[in-house]
């Protein structure tokens, strides 16, 4: 088994501790708070070329991130962003820097989606924000010089999982919107399995939930559970886990997904990158050896630029492709 990345072994020394998300919720918002605030001040500062929009819209806030570079009047490409975090931590300044990067780097409209967290409110509350989320989006599109046309998803972690179940929830006829809505997917890390419901059929290829179960930074076995538990997901829900619906992976847009080695959700990616291939759906996928699960929140990592740099390339393959 492979070794943790001198980089990140080196973030790990400076802080004292291996950061893991724990405890009650408000223990982890705290921590998680406290992570996040001391890594602040190594942010780069947001591309002063892209305007930001804030409000809220029935249960969900929204940010809305647009380039003011293009001044001609052509709608721009609109990837609607859903946060890490467990769905029960909310966003933070890694979101706002990434989205805000993206936006300017690929000149594409972000909006960005706070659903509603648990516990205070159980699933499926946060795919409930997250399918209007896109509903307003689609409707409100051109008033933020957005194509509505032109929607992609954009998730990590719990995020990333729920840029694959609305999805999915929209392919499937299942919502007011029409099936063709979303023209592209760019998943990061994504939840996409329960870790004690592995189909037989993926147990050959899902290792990472028992390699790294224990003391995995960020998040672990234990704590993956715990949000879980927290969110009150079914481990046999398919609008969760959607991976676990194989029948309706044939019917997805093109799909870029990223995952990294220390990571017990790993393997939630490569399972279901190799679901999409047999099903012939256009793929692009990119692994980080020797890290941890979202580790790019650390911004002055060396592999920190890497990821950066080829989340550009990901996600514009999505867009050459809507």
């Amino acid at each position: 088994m492979s070794n943790y990345a001198d980089s990140w072994l080196k973030f790990e020394e400076g802080v004292g501790t291996r950061p893991i998300l724990s405890g009650t919720p408000e223990e982890m918002r705290t921590a998680h708070a406290g992570l996040m605030s001391a890594l602040k001040p190594q942010y780069p500062p947001n591309p002063v070329s892209v305007t930001i929009q804030e409000g809220k819209h029935d249960t969900f806030g929204y940010r809305v991130y647009r380039p003011s570079g293009s001044t001609d009047g052509t709608l721009l490409p609109v990837g609607i962003y859903y946060h890490p975090g467990g769905l029960v931590v909310g966003p933070s300044i890694a979101d706002e820097y990434f989205c805000a990067a993206v936006a300017d780097k690929n000149q594409t409209v972000i909006v960005a989606i706070s659903y509603r967290l648990s516990p205070e409110h159980k699933a499926p509350a946060h795919l409930e924000d997250a399918l209007k989320g896109v509903e307003w989006v689609f409707g409100n599109a051109a008033s933020f010089g957005g194509d509505a046309s032109k929607i992609y998803v954009i998730g990590v972690s719990a995020g990333g999982g729920l840029s694959v179940s609305v999805t999915r929830k929209i392919l499937l006829g299942q919502t007011p919107l029409d099936p063709r809505t979303i023209k592209g997917v760019a998943a990061f890390c994504p939840v996409l399995l329960h870790p004690d419901n592995i189909p037989s059929n993926y147990k050959s290829l899902h290792k990472s939930s028992v390699e790294n179960k224990i003391n995995t930074p960020l998040v672990d076995g234990e704590s993956l559970r715990l949000f879980i538990s927290l969110a009150g997901q079914r481990p046999d829900d398919p609008d969760y886990f959607p991976a676990l619906d194989g029948d309706s992976h044939k019917r997805f847009p093109p799909t870029y997904l990223v995952s990294c080695e220390m990571d017990s959700l790993r393997d939630d990616a490569t399972v279901f990158e190799a679901s999409l291939r047999a099903a012939g759906v256009n793929v692009k996928s990119d692994s980080y050896s020797g890290l941890p699960h979202c580790y790019w929140i650390v911004p002055y990592l060396p592999e920190t630029d890497k990821f950066m740099e080829q989340s550009y390339i990901g996600i514009q393959w999505v867009i050459d492709q809507i």
